[in-house]
């Protein structure tokens, strides 16, 4: 049942494809769904080492997240990168 032209999807700190609440009310109700996450530069530059492991973390698991999203069909639109 689709309700709406278009969905975003704002992944925060729940970086599955399964069982999340937002993207399966998305699915359900919209084509396209848009997900999106966001590097937050205020936490990002407050940290004491660049090369802090859980900015290494996220963006694994951001990366695993988007393999995932395509392997069920999803399509890239590519990356944005945008400095606050």
């Amino acid at each position: 049942m689709t309700e709406y032209t278009r969905a975003l999807v704002w992944f925060r700190r729940d970086l599955r494809d399964f069982d999340h609440a937002a993207l399966s009310h998305a699915l359900k109700r919209a084509r396209p769904v848009v997900c999106a996450f966001v590097f937050d530069r205020g936490i990002l530059d407050a940290l004491a080492d660049p090369a802090d492991r859980r900015v290494e973390f996220i963006h694994a698991s951001v990366s695993e997240l988007q393999q995932a999203l395509q392997a069920k069909g999803g399509w890239p639109r590519g990356q944005i990168w945008r400095r606050a």
